[in-house]
């Protein structure tokens, strides 16, 4: 059978809830900051952000984004795009496994229980 360009298999297997974070940045991050994170023309690279030198170097940092919003930047916060809070530690894991090169872009595996 040949390869399917449009479906690439996972790259990398991940715990349910960065699964479920992954889902979460797809359904309302992406349009904005790029499918794997990179950057787009309306928001910058979350992986050059969340590097020790970016302009967010901690979880703490991340978190109070997400949660306040940039508003004066034209990034709302978490709650006003509909993320529930239950998923923002899941995507800072998995946006900072981007950031340093633990894990591939496109969609991870789920790890089953």
């Amino acid at each position: 059978m040949a390869a399917d360009p449009y479906h690439p298999p996972p790259r990398d297997t991940v715990e349910a809830p960065v699964y479920k974070a992954w889902q979460q940045y797809m359904l309302q991050c992406a349009r904005c900051h790029g499918e794997d994170g990179q950057g787009s023309t309306f928001a910058p690279s979350l992986l050059t952000a969340l590097r020790p030198d970016g302009d967010v170097p901690s979880q703490e940092e991340f978190l109070s984004i997400l949660t306040k919003g940039r508003e004066e930047k034209g990034m709302p916060s978490a709650g006003k795009m509909g993320v529930d809070s239950v998923y923002l530690e899941g995507l800072y894991e998995y946006l900072k496994g981007r950031s340093d090169g633990r894990l591939h872009g496109g969609r991870p595996a789920r790890r089953e229980s």
